[in-house]
């Protein structure tokens, strides 16, 4: 709840709407689901980008090349681009779920592991190159703790580490060390994999 941000009643009933589980359905539903999904997610999107709701870290996550590492210097909305989506095509685009739900609710991370992770960080102004060892050796054993799949981990620890406050050197540091992490975890430990609201 903590990352969640402030919906209006309006957004609320929105959001209540959208189906963010259609990844672990059955074909059949995920089509209905993706049908049913298109006009509450237009109208939030919308919304939210009218007030400025999102949060800049997020919409940085979204729309700076720097915070895509993958993107071959392109952002994650650039991708969707020039994979030929544009516009307000992109928010009904099955892939752009996850967006969503970091947008609204932040990372899937369990909350245990939030708050271990928030508690090693302590205040974020305060870290240096030397502290972010001790962070990046600490989020490797929470990974190894929880029994967390590594890719999965990395980039939602990544995204907690700008809601925490990190600036995106730090926040790269932090994902790419559970990157570099040997292959491990369950495929079923990924709380991201069925979300709902």
């Amino acid at each position: 709840m903590k990352y969640y941000i402030d919906l209006t009643e309006h957004e609320n009933n929105l959001a209540e709407k959208i189906d963010f589980g259609i990844i672990k359905q059955t074909m059949n539903e995920v089509q209905e689901a993706y049908h049913t999904n298109q006009e509450p997610i237009v109208k939030l999107m919308r919304s939210l980008l009218r007030r400025g709701a999102i949060p800049r870290q997020r919409m940085l996550y979204w729309e700076d090349p720097e915070y895509n590492t993958g993107g071959y210097g392109k952002s994650r909305r650039e991708v969707f681009e020039r994979n030929g989506t544009c516009g307000e095509d992109i928010y009904i685009h099955i892939h752009f779920l996850t967006y969503l739900y970091y947008f609204l609710f932040g990372s899937t991370l369990p909350n245990s592991v939030i708050e271990k992770f928030e508690k090693q960080v302590g205040n974020p102004e305060w870290i240096s190159s030397s502290d972010i060892l001790l962070i990046e050796k600490y989020v490797r054993s929470l990974v190894r703790e929880h029994d967390l799949e590594k890719d999965y981990a990395a980039e939602e620890f990544f995204k907690l580490s700008l809601d925490i406050g990190l600036d995106v050197y730090y926040a790269r540091r932090v994902r790419d060390s559970v990157k570099r992490m040997p292959r491990g975890g369950s495929v079923e430990n990924v709380p991201g994999r069925n979300l709902r609201y």
